[in-house]
């Protein structure tokens, strides 16, 4: 059955991208192989789910090309807490019919992540 693996972004600034991811997901750098070009694989849960890859483009990502990915999120009140403190723009929004939430944050270069939560009672 096929799965998810990983999602691979193009960064011009792999520290202040990993500062965002690990700010907002709590994902670890941890081992990449010897690839010939330059990146680096954030973990989570023990697994490399975002893979980075550094880029010499001039711009942040256009729209369309890469809209957002979403991570679930079930400890809510902590993690927009560390949103807030972080400065990135964000929105959230209920989900129609559904008992979930959604937290969308813009970070550096144009990337924008979903955190998916379910909403208090």
């Amino acid at each position: 059955m096929p799965r998810l693996d990983h999602v691979t972004i193009d960064t011009r600034d792999a520290p202040v991208m990993i500062a965002f991811l690990e700010t907002l997901l709590g994902v670890k750098e941890g081992y990449r192989p010897p690839f010939a070009s330059p990146g680096h694989w954030l973990y989570l849960d023990e697994r490399p789910v975002i893979h980075l890859s550094l880029t010499s483009r001039n711009t942040d990502f256009p729209s369309g090309i890469f809209n957002h990915v979403a991570f679930s999120l079930y400890e809510f009140g902590p993690a927009l807490e560390r949103i807030k403190a972080s400065g990135y723009r964000y929105e959230y929004y209920d989900i129609p019919d559904t008992d979930l939430g959604q937290i969308f944050v813009y970070g550096p270069e144009g990337v924008k992540i979903e955190l998916q939560y379910p909403r208090p009672a």
